[in-house]
């Protein structure tokens, strides 16, 4: 079988009865939100910058410099159905952010991009996620190459081409509103859906190439993602997401489990006492020497602990204390954690 053209858009199937007259910037957003060089959000409008705002919206993130770490975060394998997510209790939490595509946490929330109009709009994506010039490429990469992009969008899709496999997946996707309206705002059909998803496993099938390496590992979890960023990027110990807004709720859950850990150290600590009161092990020098080492660390071990809880507190606080100045002159402020 031919090997496909990876400068060129692969996908033909129509299924949002979109009219071919109408321009392409009516399939995009009316804003979009992103970060200046300096650090500061902004909002855009994408019909002034087509590429731009591609480039930013089909980006994924500091994930980018992760890969090669995500074996601990998630297994390479298709994405699941939505019906197994929906089976295991967990909350599918609707984001727009390509970074966060298909991250869940602790608490049962599974984070979804929803399908963009514009990326089922084959004229518009023939137009601009494909490079006009391949040659072009070579000479200014990151002016006119369109290769990261495109693949980050096929590999977005095959996701949901994992994700809504079965009419029961179609009908939870339409009443999470992950699928963009039909020209008559009617909700995409089950029938012109499937045609696009069997296209999109075939191409796969062909050219796994095609689909950025994100997304050859489907659901990744993200306390794995923030002890990865945690420990590969800097400042140091900076989480990939905050799941906490404010030092209360810092302090309570980190509290909950050294509470829990100090009631299995007291367990210990009894049943040792216990042990130093039996003959047979009153005599025992390395029983001995084990309850003196036990009882240091249950001395030392909490309050170091207790201490690093507080020390990520001023941590997070001197980090956002530029923020909130600069909140209280008036102006806005960066946070690329939420």
């Amino acid at each position: 079988m031919a090997s496909l053209d990876h400068a060129l858009w692969p996908l033909k199937t129509e299924v949002l009865g979109e009219k071919k007259e109408k321009p392409a910037t009516d399939a995009l957003p009316a804003t979009y939100h992103y970060y200046e060089a300096t650090g500061r959000r902004a909002i855009g409008n994408p019909a002034e910058d087509i590429p731009a705002f591609l480039r930013r919206e089909l980006s994924v993130g500091d994930l980018a410099d992760m890969m090669q770490h995500f074996w601990f975060a998630g297994a390479k394998r298709p994405a699941m159905p939505l019906h197994y997510h929906v089976g295991l209790g967990r909350e599918i939490t609707v984001t727009d952010r390509m970074d966060l595509h298909l991250l869940w946490d602790n608490q049962g929330k599974l984070f979804i991009k929803p399908v963009p109009r514009f990326l089922l709009d084959p004229n518009f994506c023939s137009g601009n996620l494909q490079c006009p010039d391949a040659s072009a490429c070579h000479r200014h990469p990151a002016d006119t190459c369109r290769g990261t992009p495109r693949r980050v969008a096929l590999g977005f899709l095959y996701t949901y081409a994992c994700l809504v496999s079965s009419e029961s997946d179609f009908y939870v996707a339409n009443e999470k509103r992950l699928f963009p309206c039909k020209e008559d705002d009617k909700p995409l059909e089950w029938a012109d859906w499937k045609i696009l998803a069997r296209e999109l496993l075939q191409l796969y099938e062909r050219e796994p190439d095609v689909v950025h390496p994100r997304f050859l590992r489907a659901e990744l979890r993200l306390s794995r993602i923030n002890t990865i960023h945690r420990l590969t990027s800097l400042p140091l110990f900076n989480p990939y997401l905050r799941g906490r807004h404010n030092y209360g709720s810092l302090f309570r859950d980190n509290l909950a489990w050294m509470a829990a850990a100090t009631v299995f150290v007291a367990l210990v600590l009894t049943a040792m006492q216990v042990g130093l009161a039996t003959e047979r092990l009153q005599g025992n020098a390395a029983f001995q020497q084990a309850s003196y080492g036990f009882i240091i660390f249950a001395i030392v071990g909490p309050l170091c602990v207790f201490g690093l809880v507080v020390l990520g507190a001023l941590f997070h606080l001197v980090k956002d204390l530029p923020s909130l100045l600069r909140r209280q002159r008036g102006g806005t402020a960066p946070d690329r954690t939420i």
